[in-house]
């Protein structure tokens, strides 16, 4: 660690990652080094988790039934809709750099980079969702400002 205040340089972070990856930094504080990095590691996470959409999951159900005879015909269809989640995303996996670690005062800062890159992450969504595609996707999505 270093006992020199330094500063990270977000535009440079944003040009290297932007493209590929979501992102968030976090700043810990602690009396011990793994104490401020585990706090800059959860911020890092809660604003990564804030860049990503909400993600909700649904089930739609479709019953259909019939029934026939010689004088008569009855149909009756049912839709039911379920929301199974509503919430921040869900970010599996990320990975962490610590940019800084200082000590300052006594205590120690810790400055932290969670990443997570954007096709991993949109390919385990569509997994889940259980969507076929998933590249096809990642591709419209990517691709959709052009």
């Amino acid at each position: 660690f270093s006992n020199q205040n330094s500063t990270t340089d977000f535009k440079l972070l944003y040009n290297k990652y932007d493209s590929t990856h979501f992102f968030g930094v976090g700043i810990g504080k602690g009396a011990t080094e793994q104490l401020a990095i585990k706090i800059g590691k959860a911020k890092a996470l809660g604003e990564l988790a804030s860049t990503i959409k909400v993600t909700v999951m649904s089930r739609i159900e479709m019953i259909s039934n019939s029934q026939e005879s010689d004088l008569s015909y009855s149909f009756n269809e049912t839709l039911k809709q379920q929301i199974i989640s509503i919430g921040n995303a869900t970010v599996r996996s990320p990975e962490y750099e610590i940019l800084n670690l200082n000590k300052v005062k006594g205590s120690f800062e810790a400055e932290v980079l969670a990443k997570k890159n954007k096709k991993d992450h949109f390919l385990a969504a569509a997994r889940d969702l259980e969507l076929d595609g998933g590249d096809e996707l990642f591709n419209m999505i990517i691709n959709k400002g052009d």
